[in-house]
């Protein structure tokens, strides 16, 4: 208030007067107003500054009310020892993403860990190298895993794993055996070697529950499984299970062994002409006569060979082993009809597929017409020109090449018109109720009467019955294979039945 009255007086001060005193008044007059102005500039700062620091302040302040909220969720939510996700938010995330798979459909699969001999190593060196032991199991867990895997600590030495959007559920195996070879390697804590292997229960969703609670139930039985058998390994809940992901870890460990050791054979099943059941052809099939399981068949391994990228190299031993018994034959005086191999879509992409065959047919000496060739329409759905170049080439050598499991495909005229297929083969899926099915047969009959317009020779397989024998015959197919006539046999068994060439329709 002062600050305006002296700036209004100053302001009549600047008019006309002529009283000789007003002079000294109008000099005290400035002073006061250059006084006050200084006085109110110095508040202003002095009020700025304040507004600043209080500005700061709650900056400061929020943010630290932030750090402080983060460190409680972090507290509330993560296990203080390992840093991994508690039971309240492994079960908030896994719970979230089960309910999707079951939107979507996705295999999700939990994995329940328990550390074995972990009570002994706390007991005797104490709970400080326990705790380390922890943490290191908890690092080495997450580098296993991928980013989209959970992986919490529940509590003490327990640890639970939900695996998200696998391809199938034979990959759980392959994780299971992987995190329990990283968990096992040895630990140097406190200049003191330790070892610790985990057991590892396994529950698939959603056959073996729709509920996070009851798949934890189920993977914890199944821990407890994998603990009666031996500790240091794995089982499923669902017993079926177990003994097909131990076969393929067995063949994974020991795959390229077996081929060495000759564990895999070709046995043979001929392929019969409804023209006077005359022994037209052989086709080799794979199997791995395991030391103690006995014979195990492709259905086993094939799909494991092609994810690991091993197919070819079995692919290769088969090419490799029917010539070698072409030649065996040959050199025995046996008139040999030719021998059809399955080629697989890998294969048939690989740059030295060709070479392969080519050299070692040149190797046995025998004309390449006793080999042939069987491919799916798979080998050429992904990259059709390098299949197309690799069949047309050892076509022009004089092998023949046939389109198996004809029909179950989507673009089978395609193919048949822009690659050089000599057969069709008619799945066994149409012809299992052929007499029953009147669109099986109607296929069938249309495929025929396709392939003889094309000028192709048409097999069906999987033929059992003397029923489905005469329904062929009378719809004009070339040929027939299956268990009717001949089950698949080892190489010795084919010896009797290529001297005689014929088979005899059973009664």
């Amino acid at each position: 208030m002062l600050l305006v009255v002296l700036m209004n007086m100053s302001s009549c001060a600047t008019l006309p007067c002529e009283d000789t005193w007003a002079s000294p008044v109008l000099n005290t007059l400035h002073a006061l107003l250059a006084i006050a102005l200084a006085f109110g500039i110095g508040q202003l700062k002095q009020m700025h500054q304040a507004a600043v620091t209080a500005l700061r302040d709650q900056t400061v302040h929020s943010r630290q009310l932030q750090a402080d909220k983060e460190a409680v969720y972090e507290l509330a939510s993560h296990d203080a020892l390992t840093k991994l996700p508690n039971r309240r938010l492994f079960t908030e995330l896994a719970s979230s993403h089960l309910s999707r798979a079951r939107r979507n459909h996705g295999p999700q699969v939990l994995l329940f860990l328990d550390l074995d001999r972990f009570k002994l190593i706390n007991d005797s060196l104490g709970h400080h190298i326990g705790d380390l032991l922890l943490q290191a199991v908890g690092s080495r867990l997450t580098e296993s895993l991928r980013e989209s895997d959970i992986a919490a600590r529940l509590g003490g030495d327990e640890f639970v794993v939900l695996l998200t959007e696998l391809d199938s559920i034979e990959d759980a195996a392959k994780v299971a055996r992987k995190l329990i070879d990283a968990i096992a390697r040895p630990y140097l804590i406190d200049n003191q070697e330790i070892e610790t292997r985990p057991s590892i229960g396994i529950a698939v969703h959603p056959r073996d529950g729709l509920q996070l609670e009851l798949l934890m139930q189920h993977a914890d039985a199944a821990m407890y499984e994998a603990k009666r058998a031996g500790r240091g390994c794995f089982r499923f809940y669902d017993p079926s299970l177990n003994a097909r992901s131990a076969l393929h870890l067995e063949l994974s460990a020991r795959f390229r062994r077996a081929i060495l050791s000759d564990e895999f054979v070709l046995h043979y099943q001929p392929r019969i002409s409804l023209s006077g059941y005359r022994v037209t052809s052989l086709e080799a099939l794979i199997r791995w006569q395991h030391p103690e399981r006995g014979l195990v068949f492709p259905g086993e391994f094939i799909d494991y060979a092609e994810q690991e990228g091993l197919v070819i190299e079995l692919g290769n031993w088969v090419v490799r082993e029917a010539c070698r018994q072409i030649a065996e034959w040959l050199a025995a005086g046996v008139e040999v009809v030719p021998v059809a191999i399955n080629i697989s879509p890998k294969q048939l992409r690989d740059q030295g597929f060709v070479d392969v065959i080519r050299e070692t047919v040149t190797h046995y000496g025998f004309p390449a017409s006793l080999l042939e060739l069987e491919i799916t329409e798979r080998c050429v759905v992904e990259d059709f020109e390098r299949p197309r170049q690799a069949l047309e080439t050892l076509s022009a050598l004089g092998m023949k090449i046939a389109l198996d499991d004809y029909g179950t495909g989507f673009s089978s005229l395609s193919y048949l018109k822009r690659l050089p297929i000599d057969i069709i083969k008619i799945d066994r899926s149409f012809i299992s109720d052929i007499r029953q099915q009147g669109n099986d047969a109607a296929i069938v009959a249309s495929t025929i009467a396709l392939g003889h317009n094309l000028g192709l020779t048409v097999i069906a397989e999987g033929v059992e019955t003397r029923e489905q024998l005469m329904h062929l015959r009378i719809a004009g197919c070339d040929e027939v294979q299956g268990y009717y006539f001949h089950k698949p046999a080892a190489a010795a068994s084919m010896v009797e039945l290529l001297r005689s060439g014929t088979m005899a329709e059973q009664a």
